[in-house]
């Protein structure tokens, strides 16, 4: 009798699980470390903050939290594609296998490349930093604190929708908690 499921195919999904574990638990263990501010409105006591929320005190303070971000966000990135060339150099897998997972690799490659795309247009038109991530359920972009406002959110918006082709309720526009500016 031939067997259906193979042991390719289990340690392929043994993988693909992994790594949907291992990003389910980096988005929950740093979803509640940044809430978002969806008014961009500053803190005015000056005091360190009590919920956990990212708070600035200066320029360079904000600067270097939009860069560990994207310094986080551009590591899973590597590693994620590092798993699936390993899984792919396995002599065990398949042509079709390997295709699969050469379009999972474009695919994580093109989603990357419209982060940036977005990062850059919106830095450039709105100004200050910005982080965007694309996944499965929309866009969410992050900016810095004072940015927002009906034109820039308006702005935003089209800068997303045209990147990326999504709809515009699926875009989420916050900006990050500010803190004695």
């Amino acid at each position: 009798m031939h067997v259906l499921i193979g042991k390719r195919q289990l340690i392929l999904a043994g993988l693909v699980v992994m790594l949907g574990l291992a990003v389910f638990v980096n988005w929950y263990y740093t979803s509640d470390k940044t809430p978002l501010d969806p008014e961009g409105t500053a803190a005015t006591d000056g005091a360190a903050r009590s919920d956990g929320a990212a708070s600035f005190a200066s320029a360079e303070a904000e600067a270097e939290y939009f860069a560990a971000l994207k310094l986080d966000r551009s590591a899973a990135l590597s590693a994620s594609i590092e798993e699936l060339q390993a899984v792919a150099a396995n002599a065990s897998v398949t042509e079709d296998e390997k295709q699969d997972i050469g379009n999972r690799i474009a695919y994580l490659t093109e989603r990357s490349r419209m982060e940036s795309d977005i990062e850059s247009l919106v830095t450039a038109q709105v100004g200050g930093n910005c982080v965007a991530v694309i996944g499965e359920g929309g866009v969410d972009v992050i900016v810095s604190p004072g940015r927002l406002n009906d034109a820039s959110v308006l702005t935003i918006s089209d800068i997303v929708q045209t990147v990326s082709g999504g709809a515009f309720e699926d875009i989420r526009i916050a900006a990050a908690k500010n803190n004695g500016q």
